[in-house]
């Protein structure tokens, strides 16, 4: 016995007719047919009495229709507790994120998003990260992935989600003859990069503060380069081998699978920087919100499983070992 004979018995007794039965079900006719077949096998009785007007329920089909009811009611409000009630999570959520975290997490996000929960309507503001968290001051977006630790502590709810390696990137064909023997490195000491010219963002940007403040502490004097702007353009320019950037993994692996661009460990010291994932307050109770909070999660994870978002997985709820060994 299973849930689909349960239902078209179920509508084949509201309906009196196989036939309108598989219209109301939108299935084939044969279909609901050998379904009521074997379950009156399986139950050894009899359900329906047939004739050239339709069906009717026998006394013991009558009584079955008590017990199928209870049944699927029980089934589907297990469904609804193990899901965390799915039909009531509707509306729209706002997303504040940086043009690194968005290029890994998008696809994917809103794929699982459309297959679990048709009814949230998702939207990415895309924006530095200083703006994603005066976004989230300002109430603008519900949820929010930045690069500030003091989110743990002025968010009600904020985790540490991911401690990003930071990379060197650079094209495979480079065209600047100043890029020669770098293109033959598997890792350059930080203090090497003051001998290159770097694309880095505003000097408000986290990534920029963080080279600059590196740079400090190893007292040298980094060649900063303007950014275009979008990160597309930028990684563009780099994959022509005109250029130089230091970016996460999450912002390049797209060129780094198709082999237009590569990344150089950065040592004595690596570098790496902290992603944290926060709800605006407001929101913490919004089923909504909740939801795509658990699926960032849940995604963040299984792009860290497949090596194209790297470092260390700070966020351990969704972790699976077993994939990491299977990719290594």
């Amino acid at each position: 016995m299973n849930t689909k004979q349960l239902q078209y018995f179920l509508a084949t007794a509201e309906q009196g007719s196989i036939t309108s039965a598989a219209k109301e079900m939108d299935v084939a006719q044969p279909a609901i047919s050998l379904q009521l077949a074997n379950l009156e096998h399986e139950l050894k009785i009899k359900l329906f009495e047939r004739d050239f007007r339709g069906v009717e329920l026998t006394e013991a089909g009558r009584c079955f229709e008590q017990h199928a009811r209870i049944i699927l009611s029980q089934i589907n409000a297990a469904k609804a507790d193990l899901t965390g009630s799915k039909q009531e999570c509707k509306g729209k959520v706002v997303v504040g994120i940086s043009q690194t975290s968005c290029n890994v997490l998008s696809v994917e996000l809103l794929t699982e998003l459309e297959h679990r929960f048709a009814n949230i309507e998702l939207s990415f503001k895309i924006g530095p990260s200083h703006a994603v968290e005066q976004w989230l001051i300002d109430e603008q977006i519900d949820i929010a992935l930045s690069f500030n630790p003091a989110a743990l502590s002025t968010a009600p709810r904020s985790i540490p989600l991911i401690r990003e390696n930071l990379y060197l990137y650079i094209s495979n064909h480079p065209k600047n003859p100043a890029y020669s023997e770098l293109a033959l490195y598997g890792s350059i000491p930080f203090k090497d990069l003051q001998h290159y010219d770097i694309f880095m963002p505003e000097t408000q940007e986290a990534m920029h503060q963080l080279l600059s403040n590196q740079a400090q502490k190893s007292g040298i004097k980094l060649k900063p380069k303007s950014a275009f702007g979008q990160l597309m353009t930028t990684l563009h320019y780099v994959s022509q081998g005109f250029g130089l950037v230091v970016l996460p993994s999450s912002g390049a692996f797209h060129l780094e699978t198709s082999n237009q661009i590569r990344a150089i460990n950065i040592v004595q010291p690596s570098l790496q920087r902290d992603v944290f994932l926060q709800i605006a307050a407001k929101q913490c109770q919004n089923a909504a919100v909740n939801a795509v909070y658990e699926l960032i999660r849940e995604v963040t994870a299984n792009m860290h499983a497949q090596q194209l978002w790297r470092g260390n997985l700070l966020d351990k709820k969704y972790f699976r070992p077993e994939r990491l060994q299977l990719e290594a």
